[in-house]
């Protein structure tokens, strides 16, 4: 017979999941570091997955099911954990997929994170941005600097979440939480709001339209401290992201706006532990300098990786954060490979060699 909704969540945190799918006509699968693994039982059918649906979501969120296919929420079945669910239709038929979402918020050291993302969480104003593919980790980099700020400063941090994921309390600092769909229409006008309600730190959940982008950058102008999300592969993409959302004839006063607001761009990917137990996130991470500052306004974003390279104030590109992270025997040469973006520098990076002569052809161009 088909498993329970209760057992399949009970056997998902035993073995470590990060994810769940659940569809009709199949077994459900959990995702194990990386890997997706079938579910030992009968396949479910339609009325299995309306019951799973059933039990976890909210009363009024059946309406937007139907009308738009499609439906984002939390579920808390105990107090150990709590799970991200996106659930939709996909030729008729009714499928979820679930995120675990641990209570417990790891700290920036227990996640072996470079000590540079403490500093950034330490800015007082600006914009940091965290990116990379969905699954890469955002979510746990983001709860774990707000934890940071949390436990160090007293402040008023609002989030603005869809949905929300990781539960801050109140420590040192106050915070406010608000989810899409329950409390505000949607990240523009709780941003609005938030502007209102005397905030410090505002995590926007992701910058999804032009508007809420040149908001967020005016908020971090007027002294604020922004958090956002964007779905981009390295600190360049991001900035051409941005542009891309704008008409040509804005692009300069963009410009102007990031290199006088953005702060930090972390870009991350999760790649497997030496061990085999989990994974681990390799990031770039660029710090706007006055070098970057000068880039991003004279429109030379393709230069910004060459700036990243030379390692000024803790930066460092994929290849550099794996080679690390390879010499710390955290994780293998063949996971790390797979991942590379250019191998011959990679393997420099792992042997430690340093980007000294990387950096020193870009920044040539400012003496």
């Amino acid at each position: 017979m088909p498993i329970s909704l209760a057992a399949l969540l009970e056997g998902a945190q035993k073995v470590k999941a990060s994810d769940i799918h659940i569809s009709e006509g199949t077994v459900p699968y959990v995702r194990v570091d990386g890997v997706l693994i079938p579910v030992k039982g009968d396949p479910l059918t339609r009325a299995d997955v309306e019951g799973y649906i059933a039990t976890m979501m909210p009363l009024g969120l059946k309406e937007t099911l139907e009308s738009r296919r499609g439906a984002d929420y939390s579920y808390q079945p105990d107090e150990r954990v709590r799970f991200r669910v996106s659930t939709y239709y996909e030729r008729d038929r009714l499928r979820c997929v679930m995120r675990l979402i641990p209570l417990e918020i790891l700290s920036i050291t227990e996640l072996g994170l470079p000590e540079v993302i403490r500093k950034i969480a330490d800015y007082e104003r600006g914009c940091v941005l965290l990116t990379g593919v969905t699954g890469s980790g955002k979510s746990t980099t983001l709860a774990a600097m707000l934890n940071h700020i949390n436990e160090s400063y007293p402040r008023c941090i609002i989030t603005l979440e869809d949905p929300i994921e990781f539960v801050h309390r109140n420590k040192r600092s106050v915070i406010s939480q608000r989810e899409v769909g329950r409390d505000i229409p949607d990240f523009r006008l709780g941003l609005v709001q938030a502007l209102r309600q005397d905030p410090d730190v505002i995590l926007v959940g992701e910058m999804r339209d032009p508007e809420t982008i040149r908001i967020s950058l005016r908020a971090a102008e007027t002294g604020h401290f922004v958090f956002s999300t964007l779905h981009t592969t390295n600190a360049v993409h991001t900035v051409e992201r941005i542009l891309a959302e704008f008409p040509e004839n804005e692009h300069q006063l963009l410009r102007e706006m990031l290199a006088n607001n953005l702060r930090a761009t972390i870009t991350q990917r999760l790649v497997r532990r030496a061990e085999g137990k989990g994974r681990i996130a390799a990031q770039e991470i660029m710090v706007v300098t006055p070098t970057i500052q000068k880039l991003l306004l004279e429109n030379r974003i393709q230069d910004i990786g060459g700036v990243i390279r030379g390692g000024e104030e803790g930066m460092q590109v994929f290849d550099q954060a794996l080679g690390k992270l390879v010499r710390e025997k955290l994780v293998t040469e063949e996971e790390a490979t797979h991942h590379a973006e250019d191998i011959y520098a990679f393997r420099r990076y792992m042997q430690g060699v340093g980007a000294s002569a990387d950096k020193g052809g870009i920044i040539a161009g400012f003496k």
